[in-house]
């Protein structure tokens, strides 16, 4: 379109700026090619050389364009050349994370403000967001300093590798039913967990399928890990008689909307059939909650002894995998 309203402007202004548009259009598109070498980097030079002779015109105050042409983009052009030399061609990188920083911290440091007197308001809030991200990769550090040493201590009492890893603490304690389907992305969590609680019943005492979703669950809370490790060992890749353990993480954003959250896909044997080579006999899956049943109902009822021996719990969601292959 751009190359269209060059013609367009012919005879309509001094063969000056016709000039300076073409120019700067040469060097635009020169600067796009996917290969370069020393003739075309000349033709690139030539054509910043003639944008530069005549970019005067743009700010003539006869024609009451602009002032000035202190732009950052104006003045990247003097270093296209040098770039593409030490980086390769343009193709190779992009100007996103500039446009990606100005939504950051200019845009919605914008719209936190009261639109008054805006830049102190802007600056308070950008101070502020940096500083908490600050202290989120301080607990990020420490949450794994803990992990870390609850792995050590897990190998020092027990020689044996051991197949799981569950940090000593809980990431959250208590945290409702409600906000994990919301954080972790689990809508149907607290149905499956009626579910699995009614498979623990027995046969006389268990409900209908049908029934399943209207039950009262007894509690409204649990505690929830973010992660744990386990030992690379125990699925046959020992080949150097050295302990390697690998983490599975299920962690929601600290803050909504902020990203950050990591919800691992996971390779789970599902039946006997399953082996160290192939997917017969395993699921994949999402990883969404990691959690335990409580030990209480309410304040006076201990929780069924079935409960206490299921540890740890997985609440993972299972892709749908095609058993006929497609062909692109």
């Amino acid at each position: 379109m751009t190359r269209i309203l060059l013609g367009c402007i012919v005879g309509k202004v001094s063969s000056k700026v016709v000039t300076c548009f073409r120019a700067l259009l040469d060097f635009i598109y020169i600067a796009q090619y996917a290969s370069h070498n020393d003739v075309t980097l000349q033709y690139l030079e030539d054509a910043l050389d003639l944008y530069q002779h005549n970019k005067d015109i743009l700010t003539d105050p006869k024609l009451a364009l602009r002032t000035h042409l202190n732009l950052p983009k104006f003045h990247a052009m003097v270093h296209y050349t040098q770039s593409i030399c030490a980086f390769g061609t343009t193709d190779n990188y992009n100007t996103e994370m500039f446009k990606h920083f100005h939504i950051d911290l200019a845009k919605e440091g914008w719209r936190a403000s009261n639109f008054r007197n805006e830049l102190p308001q802007m600056m308070h809030w950008l101070e502020r967001q940096e500083k908490v991200a600050m202290f989120e990769t301080y607990l990020d550090h420490f949450e794994g300093e803990q992990d870390s040493a609850v792995a050590a201590a897990a190998d020092i009492h027990d020689s044996t590798p051991p197949r799981v890893i569950v940090p000593t603490k809980p990431a959250h304690v208590n945290q409702t039913l409600a906000s994990i389907q919301k954080n972790h992305h689990c809508p149907s969590f607290s149905r499956q967990l009626r579910i699995y609680l009614n498979s623990l019943l027995n046969k006389a005492d268990s409900l209908p399928r049908a029934n399943i979703s209207s039950a009262f669950l007894p509690f409204d809370k649990v505690n929830v890990w973010h992660s744990f490790k386990f030992g690379r060992n125990v699925l046959g890749n020992n080949l150097e008689s050295t302990e390697e353990k690998d983490w599975v993480r299920a962690k929601p954003a600290r803050q909504q909307g902020l990203g950050g959250e990591r919800f691992d896909t996971v390779v789970v044997s599902h039946t006997d059939e399953a082996q160290n080579t192939g997917m017969k006999g395993m699921k994949v899956g999402r990883l969404r909650v990691i959690f335990t049943l409580p030990e209480m109902i309410g304040n006076w009822y201990s929780a069924p002894c079935t409960w206490s021996t299921t540890g740890h719990l997985a609440y993972v969601e299972w892709y749908k995998v095609s058993t006929q292959a497609e062909y692109v």
